[in-house]
């Protein structure tokens, strides 16, 4: 061999490593290889060879034809496969030079090699590379004949040039077996080739290497065995684009490949056996395969892929049946074979059981407007007065590629009149070329599918997918399989629970319900425009064709609706008016009416001409209904009725023609006082809600409900007694009854035998529960809050064994039951507030010893063991009057508490015992303990503390909770005796320190609040006011930044804005707004909560709240593809809580470098290497800034190598380390006078 093995081994090396990504690059090859060989030689033995293991392992490869070799000159044909090649592959032969048209080509070819870095390998068939260069023997006999051509001298010029590449030298070749050498040369090629494939238009992909990555991840290019990989999405989002790079890119690293495109079309037009055909002739690169049916087509698959090494793209498959046929088991295909298949349909890969399924996504804001602007101006430049009406566009595209394609194109050189006037037509008429490709999807949907497209599209986008179900269900629409569909046909998507619809669907869907009725609103079938709707109701113009409507006008505005409005609709199914400001009311209903939603129906009743036979659904909120009807009207298909806030309502219909009722909402139904007794045979009820419906005073004597799953009764004053329950009712889960007038519960709810939630919080007439209630097996829920009157509970609680949460607050029971102890299955107790008056430390003996056992001490009780109650995590008893702390020592045995209530009680310490062996508690509040003077010791497990309002708390044991390595919230507010004598910087700097530690542990969690009116010396940036503006230095972001720490000087709450937020009562933090703003001009808004203060009350004057923010919170929001993080250059802050009264600001930047380890910090100010402190100092390049020095602490971040003039840096202060301290690339360190620091550089 000529070329050096050492270098072609680190190509392939080099090849198989730089496989995934995308050269950056724009290569505009349409050839791999163009091959130039004397046909007489070498066509039908080497050279076909060759180009047949070029072709298997996916190199494109150019071989002239016979029929091209004709004549003294080359054709354009050739000079053009020539120029658009990345490698020529010259096969030097003996007659090689007899040809004038191969000497052409050599010339054309070294030509390409300089002027546009094409690659060329000799390959030396059966001639030395010597008689090439010199143009000997054979050569020189060819060159004899040519003396007179004008071309001699560039022939011998580039024969001499090619000769002295690298290259391959079969005559004088060891073991030159053609196979092995062919196989040698098809390496090389790949190894050059490396990552560096073509595509065309390659320049207009964007925001491709992304996907890209994700896809290769789970193609596992690495791994054996076969696999299959979905790439699934909305027509026109980039599927195809993306399998064809990919393909592109990995072919040559499989011993056959085949693109198989518009396998939908093609299959229907061309049959399967066609594409049978096609797969096999290019992954095994033979001509005329014929398949005489489907059955032979796959034998021969197996029969010749097994053993096969393939890659294999199924490009728009819509059908499983062409899986089958194509592609049906791994076993078809050799090890390491990879198939990927596109589709619209997720059903069908999952159906296919295909392993790995990427879901494509739309482009943002960002890379919509790059590819745009390729096409609508040819180049990455928007001109400033197509500027506003481009936003409108890329805003109606919705980030989908095709859709950005053709409209660019289409505006493409249009003046700016005629892009404003596009962007009106496209809110009437969308782009036809967009619109049939969409269509596509649609046609392939059945009748069915289409309907429910067209209605969600119409009536329902943002709705809840369970709302929508139930609407669609009455249509008999089969909606639970036919939304499963349309998922699975990326036409909708559900996010949160709600539906959602890409914006050029809907606009596919509302063009083709126009096309049907030929633009004619009183013909179409479903009208979702306000105009047009409010234009039909009010001129009486509906036709037969209309199916349904919904009109949702601003609620300022009128709405006119003719009486006989709805009299030609007798197809309509499905009528939503959310409007107050309609005050007339319709005299007919169509009998077709399927679903009613009226909000502010105005009549007093139902037209009575309405028979609603068909009726399944009955929403008229806040109507002004009296009684819906008279007497009794079948309506053997209503299943849901919902009249709430209807304070009109006295009286419910009878329900006795309404067999099937599901749903009866008649919440806030203030003035309704009877219920019909015909609601207890109502078996299929699965919902009843009457809440607040305050005059409401009896229900029927006798429930019978069956199905009932949910009853509500809260807040219904006047209601004293609930009905007996005749039958077990075992599907009932929950009950709600907090705030009713109750005295008693019969002793017939132990029926309610499933319930799994009774809700009796505020029942302030609630004097005892029945023995019965202890009997509900599956009772998880139990909450008594409130009930003022409750004095006892029975000793029988012990058997609610499946109990997990008990809520005792503020009640006046006076004993807990010793059974307690044998709820074994209870997470959460709160006895919250019950102190009953009594003094405190006989209220605390009452209460805790019955919850803990007896004690001894008559200064306090010392509890047994609790090992009983081994599945509490949750304990709240604040504001029990508990004056010794010794009482709570056997809080010890409870091994899985987490969370701990102490707050509003009157101890004066805690006994270590108490706590510091909970290993598993992560949360304690002492909020409102005044007399606690000294922190008790916690254990490590530890994770916030909130001890606000300890006004007697003294700094003994608070510098302690620098120890706690879980720790990352401490709220001390109002706790003014502990900065008396330790300033509130100290304890500040002491905490923060220690929490930035555990930074990566808690990621953006961990605050600190105490008393203090100062933002810390060593915040890099600071304001007085409501809001800081921070200029960010140059190359702020590095792989080292973490975030940003932040600081709140506040005086106070101007408004008690405290809030119980479930089991522990703290006000959640600081609503605040960020701002980022970008080096052009845009901006980025994020807006979140920070830190937690444990304050029931409003915090008093002077209070700093310390807080940290991740940067990762701000790419999840704007994501980091969108640009380099250097590009933002402002960063502004600002509180939105208008309760809040922020008196100052501060902010640093925090890297990782700045975290420190314990032994680092200085107490006091000093440490053994003498005064130290922290230090920050900033380096613009050309002079030196000042900054003060401060105590403390201290850490070391050097000037980071990749931010040239640009130094943030850390150090100590120390006068040793900084005499003339070379901090590296000549910037020195000096200390003047012990007070501040001098970073200069070298002139």
């Amino acid at each position: 061999y000529l070329h050096l093995a050492t270098k072609m081994n680190q190509q392939k090396s080099s090849s198989s490593t730089s496989l995934l990504p995308i050269t950056p690059e724009i290569i505009r090859w349409s050839y791999d290889v163009f091959l130039s060989f004397r046909g007489e030689d070498v066509r039908k033995t080497f050279v076909d060879h060759l180009y047949v293991a070029l072709q298997q392992k996916g190199i494109n490869t150019f071989k002239d034809a016979d029929k091209l070799e004709k004549g003294n000159f080359i054709s354009p044909e050739l000079t053009r496969a020539i120029e658009e090649s990345r490698i020529s592959l010259i096969i030097f032969s003996k007659n090689y030079a007899n040809s004038r048209w191969c000497l052409d080509e050599v010339v054309k070819i070294m030509e390409c090699k300089n002027v546009k870095g094409q690659i060329v390998i000799p390959v030396f068939y059966d001639v030395d590379p010597s008689t090439v260069r010199k143009q000997k023997s054979s050569f020189e006999e060819a060159f004899n004949n040519y003396e007179d051509c004008f071309k001699v001298q560039k022939w011998r010029g580039a024969l001499e040039e090619a000769a002295n590449l690298s290259g391959w030298d079969l005559p004088n070749t060891s073991n030159a077996h053609e196979a092995i050498v062919i196989k040698q040369i098809v390496e090389d090629v790949m190894a050059r080739l490396g990552s560096q494939r073509h595509m065309k238009n390659a320049e207009n992909l964007v925001g491709i290497e992304s996907h890209m990555q994700k896809v290769y991840k789970m193609l596992g290019m690495g791994s054996g065995g076969v696999r299959f990989v979905g790439i699934l999405g909305m027509s026109g989002v980039g599927k195809t684009t993306l399998a064809r790079v990919i393909y592109d890119n990995i072919r040559s690293h499989f011993e056959g490949s085949c693109f198989l495109h518009e396998v939908r079309d093609r299959s229907a037009k061309q049959g399967l056996e066609h594409l049978q055909a096609i797969l096999l002739s290019e992954i095994l690169v033979m001509k005329d395969v014929n398949i005489n049916n489907l059955y032979e087509g796959v034998n021969m698959q197996i029969q010749r892929l097994q053993y096969k090494k393939v890659l294999l793209v199924l490009d728009d498959v819509d059908h499983v049946d062409q899986l089958d046929v194509l592609a049906r088991k791994r076993e078809w295909f050799g090890h390491g074979s990879r198939v990927i298949i596109t589709t619209k349909d997720k059903h069908l890969l999952v159906e296919h059981e295909v392993e790995k399924i990427y879901r494509m996504t739309t482009l943002n804001e960002d890379e919509s407007l790059q590819l745009f602007k390729l096409y609508a101006f040819k180049k990455n430049h928007l001109m400033d007065e197509f500027r506003d009406v481009s936003a409108q566009i890329i805003r109606h595209c919705g980030g989908l590629p095709l859709a950005l394609k053709v409209l660019g194109s289409f505006l493409y050189g249009r003046d700016l009149d005629e892009w404003t006037s596009e962007v009106e037509r496209l809110e009437q008429i969308p782009e036809d070329g967009i619109v049939k490709k969409l269509e596509l999807s649609f046609n392939r949907l059945n009748r069915i599918e289409q309907k429910i497209l067209l209605d969600i599209v119409c009536f329902f986008i943002g709705k809840k997918k369970e709302s929508v179900t139930r609407i669609l269900e009455s249509f008999n629409f089969s909606p639970v399989i036919g939304i499963k569909v349309l998922m699975e046909k990326s036409l909708i998507t559900v996010s949160q629970g709600r539906i959602l619809v890409h914006q050029l669907i809907q606009e596919m869907c509302w063009y083709i319900i126009r096309q049907e009725a030929s633009d004619d609103p009183r013909r179409y079938s479903r009208l979702w425009l306000p105009d047009h709707i409010s234009h039909v109701l009010a001129g009486d113009l509906g036709t037969e064709k209309i199916e349904g409507m919904s009109l949702n006008l601003a609620f300022a505005q009128e709405g006119n609706v003719s009486s006989a409005a709805f009299t030609q609709m007798s197809r309509l199914r499905f009528l939503s008016i959310q409007n107050k400001n309609v005050h007339q009311s319709p005299n007919f209903l169509p009998g077709e009416l399927r679903w009613f939603n009226w909000h502010a129906y105005p009549s007093r009743s139902l037209p009575v001409s309405f028979q609603g036979e068909k009726l399944v659904g009955l929403k008229l909120k806040d109507s002004g209904i009296i009684q819906l009807w008279q007497g009794s009207k079948v309506l053997g298909k209503l299943k849901y009725i919902n009249l709430s806030e209807s304070r009109k309502l006295v009286r419910t219909p009878d329900f006795s023609g309404i067999p099937n009722l599901e749903r009866l909402v008649l919440e806030g139904c203030v003035n309704l006082v009877e219920i019909n007794f015909s609601v207890k045979d109502l078996r299929r009820l699965v919902l009843l809600n009457l809440k607040n419906c305050r005059n409401l005073k009896t229900l029927p004597k006798i429930i019978q409900l069956e199905s009932l799953e949910v009853l509500i009764l809260s807040g219904c004053l006047k209601l004293k007694k609930l009905s007996i329950i005749k039958e077990e009712m075992n599907r009932l889960s929950q009950v709600y009854l907090e705030g009713t007038g109750l005295r008693e519960l019969p002793e017939s709810i132990e029926n309610f035998s499933g319930v799994t939630l009774i809700n009796l919080s505020n029942c302030k007439d609630l004097e005892n529960l029945p023995s019965s209630i202890f009997r509900l097996k599956c009772l998880r829920t139990l909450d008594l809050s409130g009930c003022s009157r409750l004095e006892k509970l029975s000793d029988d609680l012990g058997l609610l064994v499946g109990l997990k949460e008990l809520h005792c607050d503020d009640t006046t029971i006076r004993t807990m039951p010793s059974s307690i102890s044998q709820l074994k299955n209870l997470k959460h107790l709160s006895l919250r507030g019950c102190k009953n008056g009594l003094g405190l430390q006989v209220w605390s003996s009452l209460i805790l010893s019955r919850l803990f056992g007896k004690g001894h001490n008559s200064m306090g009780l010392v509890f047994p063991n609790l090992s009983g109650l081994c599945s509490l995590t949750k304990l709240d008893i604040s504001d029990c009057n508990i004056s010794d702390g010794r009482i709570l020592t056997n809080l010890g045995f409870l091994p899985s508490l987490e969370e701990v209530n102490l707050g509003k009680n009157n101890f004066v310490d805690i006994p270590s015992a108490s706590i510091n062996g909970l290993s598993r508690l992560k949360v304690v509040e002492l909020v409102g303990c005044k007399r606690l003077e000294i922190f008790p010791e916690l254990p490590s497990s530890i994770e916030e503390v909130y001890a606000d309002e300890c006004t007697s708390l003294r700094s003994t044991g608070i510098d302690q909770l620098s120890k706690y390595p879980m720790l990352y919230r401490v709220s001390l507010t109002q706790c003014h005796q502990l900065v008396k004598n330790e300033p509130d910087v100290a304890i500040i700097d002491s905490l923060w320190n220690h929490m930035l530690k555990g930074l990566s542990m808690v990621d953006d969690k961990f605050s600190i609040c105490i008393p203090g009116s100062e933002v810390p010396d060593w915040f890099m940036y600071k304001n007085l006011g409501p809001s800081l503006a921070v200029k960010l230095p140059k190359y702020w972001y590095t792989n080292k930044f973490m975030g940003f720490a932040l600081c709140v000087v506040f005086d106070s709450f101007k408004e008690p804005s405290c809030m119980n937020h479930g089991y522990l009562k703290k006000i959640p933090g600081f609503q605040v707004m960020f701002k980022l703003v970008r080096h052009d001009g845009k901006t980025g808004l994020l807006f979140k909560s920070i830190g937690s203060v444990g304050s029931e009350e409003c915090p008093d004057s002077g209070h700093t709240l310390l807080a940290y923010t991740s940067f990762d919170e701000f790419w999840s929001t704007y994501e980091k593809c969108v640009c380099n993080p250097n590009d933002w250059i402002q960063i502004e802050v600002c509180g939105t809580d208008a309760n809040v009264a922020i008196k100052g600001w501060g902010m640093h930047l925090l890297y990782e470098n700045d975290i420190i380890n314990e032994e680092l910090m200085i107490q006091n100010g000093t440490s053994q290497s003498g005064k130290m402190g922290l230090l920050h100092v900033i380096f613009d390049g050309s002079k030196y800034m000042k900054r003060k020095r401060h105590g403390h602490k201290s850490f070391s971040r050097l000037p980071p190598d990749d931010e040239p003039g640009y130094v943030n840096s850390f150090g100590e202060t120390s006068n040793e380390d900084f005499d003339e301290t070379l901090f590296g690339r000549g910037i020195t360190a000096t200390v003047e006078a012990q007070q501040t620091v001098t970073f200069s550089m070298p002139k």
